[in-house]
């Protein structure tokens, strides 16, 4: 029965692009079925594991349904369908089958147990969310779905050249069996360095700050609530699996304080809030890498509040610029009225911002790092607060008491969140907040080289990830 799950919006975005009449009827249908389905398994549902044509785990394609999977999967839905109501009536038919069908291929993703099954997933996410990025037919978006498309590719070809080692050295795609054993440290720094790209990680990210920026607001909240960080996901999904873990943790482990401090501080500089959000985003996907390499159980809910919180950011603050014309944070500060989308983007962003006491700096405590890497995150603190604050403080809200909606993303996940933490974490928090405060007066000014300039090294870039993961490895 969890299979549902995967093919009824599968099968109804196929359905809405034939009637194309009836697609804003099938695209309510499907949700209603989805979430009726997803209810149940959620509260009376077991743990399914599905091999597809009877195959057995060497020579077929394991599928698993965890407990967790549900509760995953409910939120996504949920916010799917809160996005997908507020912005169908704009668009046709075509993009009520690619979000459908979007929908029930990044759930695929996530409960795919072997390399192939992976592989078909990120290509259908690929290539929906090309279609989807260049909606509306924009000179820009036309180009920035252009310019994803060509570097997920790229990032494609590295994963698929890992796992083609992979499969050499134990004749098998299936997870269990490939990382029964250390696998090939080559094969691990490809794949990661794949993953990493579709991930948008700093340097390799040349597509993401265009794709989110200049696509609509909705097509922006999905990208940055759930494609991007679908590629950390799936090497979540890898690190359980001892092999794997032992080879990626310290790749992981650099990269994500380089992404994460790195993006924040870039963010910070830009002026565009769209941009901003764009490189949040990388700066928070850095985040993610540290919770795989450290923290592994943290992962889910850092997961399903990213998925939350960023997807409402981008949204809200994209239908303010469609519908205003301002993305510059000097303008934002004239805007008037649209206070739902303005508290809904402030309590996002304050959600996502790690100043005490929102989930994310649960979060980040929970971590337990010590030593030099527990001063990069105190640093990242700062970064941070930094861009949060700065970006808050352009959305005014008209009436003072609606600023009470910052106490939602403070309210404790009791028996979900680890809720602990030291006098330091606290006091840097606080300071990192006062700073922000005064810091965000400050005129900033955008780097006058920004990443998109650096797409010609791409390849460059990979290939040095890459291939230096391995040597070092040899070396060792």
């Amino acid at each position: 029965m969890a299979m549902l799950l995967i093919l009824i919006p599968i099968s109804f975005g196929i359905m809405a692009y034939i009637f194309n009449k009836y697609h804003r009827k099938i695209g309510y249908i499907s949700y209603a079925i989805l979430m009726t389905l997803n209810i149940y398994l959620a509260f009376w549902g077991g743990e399914e594991r599905i091999f597809p044509g009877g195959w057995n785990r060497l020579n077929g394609i394991e599928i698993h349904f965890p407990k967790e999977m549900y509760i995953v999967s409910f939120f996504f839905n949920i916010m799917m369908l809160i996005i997908y109501w507020r912005s169908s009536r704009r668009h046709n038919n075509i993009f009520t089958s690619l979000w459908l069908i979007i929908n029930g291929t990044l759930i695929g993703i996530l409960t795919s147990e072997d390399f192939f099954n992976t592989y078909v997933h990120l290509e259908l996410i690929s290539i929906s969310a090309f279609l989807l990025i260049g909606m509306g037919r924009k000179e820009k978006r036309i180009w920035a779905s252009l310019k994803y498309m060509f570097l997920s590719y790229i990032g494609l070809n590295f994963y698929l050249l890992g796992v083609g080692l992979i499969y050499a050295q134990t004749g098998s795609l299936n997870l269990h069996i490939a990382f029964s054993k250390e696998p090939n440290p080559l094969a691990v720094s490809f794949i990661v360095t794949g993953l990493l790209v579709k991930s948008g990680m700093i340097f390799l990210a040349a597509w993401l700050p265009n794709a989110y920026s200049e696509a609509s607001s909705e097509i922006s909240a999905v990208l940055s609530g759930y494609v991007s960080p679908i590629g950390t996901y799936v090497l979540y999904s890898f690190c359980l699996y001892d092999g794997f873990y032992n080879e990626a943790k310290e790749l992981l482990l650099l990269y994500g304080f380089f992404s994460l401090i790195i993006g924040g501080i870039i963010a910070f500089f830009e002026n565009d809030s769209k941009r901003i959000l764009a490189y949040s985003s990388i700066s928070q996907m850095g985040l993610a890498m540290i919770i795989i390499a450290e923290k592994k159980e943290l992962f889910i809910p850092f997961f399903i509040l990213h998925m939350i919180y960023k997807s409402l950011a981008f949204y809200n603050i994209g239908r303010i610029y469609e519908k205003t014309g301002y993305r510059n944070l000097n303008l934002l500060k004239t805007v008037k009225n649209y206070d739902i989308n303005k508290m809904l983007a402030m309590f996002s962003i304050f959600g996502l911002s790690g100043i005490f006491p929102t989930h994310t700096f649960f979060l980040k405590e929970g971590i337990r790092l010590h030593g030099e890497l527990k001063i990069l995150l105190y640093i990242s603190a700062f970064t941070t607060a930094f861009y949060s604050i700065k970006l808050i403080s352009s959305l005014k809200l008209t009436k003072k008491y609606y600023y009470l909606i910052l106490i939602v993303p403070i309210i404790p996940l009791i028996n979900y969140l680890p809720l602990h933490f030291t006098l330091i974490d606290l006091t840097i928090s606080i300071f990192s907040l006062i700073a922000a405060f005064l810091i965000s007066k400050l005129k900033t000014k955008e780097f006058s080289i920004k990443l998109n300039y650096l797409e010609n090294a791409l390849i460059i870039q990979v290939f040095s990830i890459a291939f230096g993961y391995y040597i070092i490895k040899l070396i060792k």
